[in-house]
């Protein structure tokens, strides 16, 4: 895996996380405001919250689509460092069958000529 995607990928997790922080406070704001007004200046705070909460959905869907990139791509790689080792295991196995194959054959010879 390239460093610099890990470098990127934490450097753009830090930046929706500020990003996060600044529009949960913005939104703690609007909810006071609401809350000590009526009317239609509480219709106003109730759109922008909404459009905040919006935003905010948004951004988290950001950063967990960019975090589950990162996660598929770095298993896929290990599945690649894998494949080798798959496959001399396999050809291990292959190998012990064909030898247990060979002693069976051999036990069989022995025994069919009175050898043992």
């Amino acid at each position: 895996m390239d460093p610099k995607a890990d470098t990127r990928l934490t450097e753009l997790s830090a930046r929706l996380d500020k990003t996060h922080a600044d529009l949960t406070h913005k939104l703690d704001e609007l909810y006071q405001l609401r809350e000590a007004s009526d009317g239609e200046q509480w219709r106003e705070y109730e759109s922008q919250i909404r459009a905040l909460k919006e935003q905010e959905i948004r951004l988290l869907k950001s950063k967990n689509t960019a975090w589950m990139a990162h996660w598929l791509r770095t298993d896929g790689e290990v599945e690649v460092v894998d494949a080798p080792h798959r496959t001399l295991g396999i050809i291990l196995i292959g190998i012990s069958i064909i030898g247990a194959v060979g002693l069976g054959i051999l036990w069989w010879y022995l025994q069919s000529t009175g050898s043992l």
